[in-house]
């Protein structure tokens, strides 16, 4: 009996816990089916919201587009009006200019001939007055009342009387803005910026931005803020045109583009960035940027804060940031904004500092307006190889006579700012650039153009040609504690992977021949500050890369794998060798090459 109380007691507690189980599973059923049917009427309603918020987004692109056309109809007609306007003022001023009163035609003489022969013979003689081609804004000389008429004589071939366009600067176009000016009087640039060429503004109403089919402008009609859905980003651009008042329609669509590029950035609406920066590519290529002096001061923080969009995040997975800690990460593709280029915000800038290079004010506040910061985020492996090309094109351009770079407020500053520039574009010419995740590695040849572009900067920076005298820019790189054993680690590797014979072996002699230029020109100019020995010390491996490499390229014969070592170089070579190793050392290297032949 008590077997089988226990046994009785087992299977009542197992179907305790199987009843507790399908209770359990019950509940979950019910908590599912519940769940699943909350997410469909949340499907279907966030489905009929967007279903209205279509309708009423069509609804405002018909308002838009009757806007738009009432708009456009708005301005031709006020472009037919003043075309009329300046049509009869080219016929007739406001105050016609004397002229000989007409009387009547008394014919005493005649020459015996039919006036409707003389018609015949010159059709053209009688539709223009005989008399003198008068000078615009020059009086007629007053005849006198007493006076006979002219003799009416037969038709003679003589040159026509060409009349000459009614549409002239002086009296007709600039007629409103410049009163009563002289012929012989120059118009005022002032006036002059006024006016911009119609084809110039229709090439911009027409401007299509790739891949677009459609012009930008209509594009733009399609598009609409998320802070306001119920006005288009082509209804705001044409009404904060027309709020401005620059006198020149370019720079007030320039500023216009600003504005809303600015607020896109602000809003994280990437979506007509594109855009923006192709039509202000265009204006920059009008030279709006000459007639407004102050887009430089608006133009530069914007395409900074473009270029931060998806320069932070790659810097944040580069080795020298503090989140990898010396790790090497690729990009994720979702911590990316496609649609925000880096490489056209960086090109903008440059194609900025170009047009307007000789315009000493205008290129230092554009280095001033320049973050530093922003400048080293860009000198780094994991940036994209053409943005690291264009920051170094763009830093060619801040060499000044006593300072380069951005231009910080103090000395002190300005000093430190410089050194992390050098600091970093050495560390580019050992470095390998790192792509985004997914995208193919670079090529060794990109990766040569690059260091090439780099060791360009630097000497351009040491041995300015526009500035020969000045050494502010090579005694901040020999004077750098690491750079020189850098360029020497670089010049080993570059004449290492020379002799494996590569399809890019050419780039690596140009490096070999431009690094020991360098190194030379440097030591010649700063022999104090440019003191080999204490500097490679400091480098991992430098003194041994050093006797290598100098060994190499001073008893270099010139063979196939190194064929493209000039004569220079080995000249070089062999005269730094000489003041760095002892006699016995020199002694030795003579007996390890001893075909080498050198020139006492």
């Amino acid at each position: 009996m008590a077997e089988q109380l226990a046994a009785a007691q087992s299977k009542a507690e197992s179907k305790a816990g199987e009843i507790a189980i399908i209770r359990a599973n019950q509940a979950k059923v019910a908590e599912n089916y519940d769940r699943q049917l909350a997410a469909l009427r949340k499907t279907m309603a966030e489905d009929a919201a967007r279903h209205a918020q279509e309708i009423e987004a069509a609804r405002e692109e018909g308002k838009t587009f009757a806007t738009r056309n009432a708009f456009l109809e708005h301005e031709l007609a006020e472009e037919s009006m003043q075309t009329n306007r300046l049509k009869g003022k080219g016929r007739a001023g406001e105050k016609p200019p004397p002229v000989t009163p007409k009387k009547n035609r008394i014919l005493p003489f005649r020459d015996g001939f039919d006036d409707d022969e003389i018609l015949a013979v010159s059709p053209t003689k009688s539709a223009h007055k005989r008399s003198t081609p008068v000078v615009p804004g020059k009086r007629k000389r007053q005849l006198s009342q007493d006076s006979q008429p002219p003799l009416q004589l037969s038709p003679q071939p003589e040159p026509i009387p060409v009349e000459k366009p009614t549409v002239e600067p002086t009296d007709d176009v600039m007629g409103d803005a410049m009163g009563d000016v002289a012929p012989d009087q120059a118009v005022p640039e002032e006036t002059t910026a006024r006016f911009v060429d119609s084809s110039t503004v229709k090439n911009l109403m027409k401007h299509m931005t790739y891949p677009n089919e459609k012009p930008d402008i209509e594009a733009m009609a399609e598009l609409a803020f998320p802070s306001e859905p119920q006005r288009t980003v082509a209804t705001i651009l044409l009404e904060e045109t027309s709020n401005l008042d620059f006198g020149n329609y370019l720079v007030e669509y320039a500023r216009a583009i600003i504005s809303l590029w600015d607020r896109a950035l602000t809003e994280k609406y990437y979506q007509p960035v594109p855009m923006f920066m192709s039509i202000m590519r265009f204006l920059l290529f009008e030279d709006v940027q000459a007639a407004d002096s102050g887009l430089t001061a608006l133009l530069v923080p914007l395409l900074k804060r473009s270029g931060d969009i998806n320069g932070n995040p790659r810097f944040r997975h580069s080795p020298v940031s503090q989140q990898s800690l010396g790790q090497v990460r690729q990009t994720p593709l979702s911590e990316l904004q496609p649609l925000v280029d880096s490489t056209d915000a960086l090109s903008l800038l440059f194609e900025m500092v170009s047009r307007r290079i000789h315009v000493e004010p205008e290129i230092t506040e554009f280095w001033q307006l320049l973050d530093y910061e922003y400048v080293l985020m860009l000198l780094n492996c994991a940036q994209p190889i053409n943005d690291i090309i264009l920051i170094l094109s763009l830093l060619s351009t801040s060499v000044r006579a006593d300072s380069f770079g951005p231009i910080q407020p103090t000395e002190e500053a300005q000093r430190a700012v410089e050194n992390y520039i050098v600091d970093r574009v050495t560390h580019l010419l050992s470095e390998r650039p790192q792509v985004d995740e997914g995208r193919p590695p670079y090529l060794p040849t990109e990766i040569c153009n690059m260091r090439l572009e780099g060791l360009a900067f630097l000497t351009n920076l040491a041995f300015n040609t526009r500035m020969p005298d000045n050494r502010h820019g090579s005694m901040v790189v020999a004077s750098h504690p690491t750079v020189l054993g850098r360029l020497i680690r670089v010049m080993h590797d570059e004449l290492t992977a020379l002799y494996s014979y590569p399809p890019e072996k050419t780039r690596h002699a140009a490096m070999v021949n431009r690094l020991m230029r360098l190194v030379h020109g440097l030591m010649q100019r700063h022999p104090e500050q440019a003191e080999l020995q204490s500097k490679l010390g400091r480098v991992a491996g430098g003194k041994q890369k050093f006797i290598v490499v100098m060994t190499r390229l001073a008893f270099s014969e010139g063979l196939v794998l190194e064929a493209g070592i000039d004569d220079e170089t080995v000249e070089m070579a062999h005269e730094i060798l000489d003041d760095a190793v002892t006699p016995e050392e020199a002694e030795s290297l003579l007996e390890a090459f001893p075909h080498a032949k050198r020139e006492d």
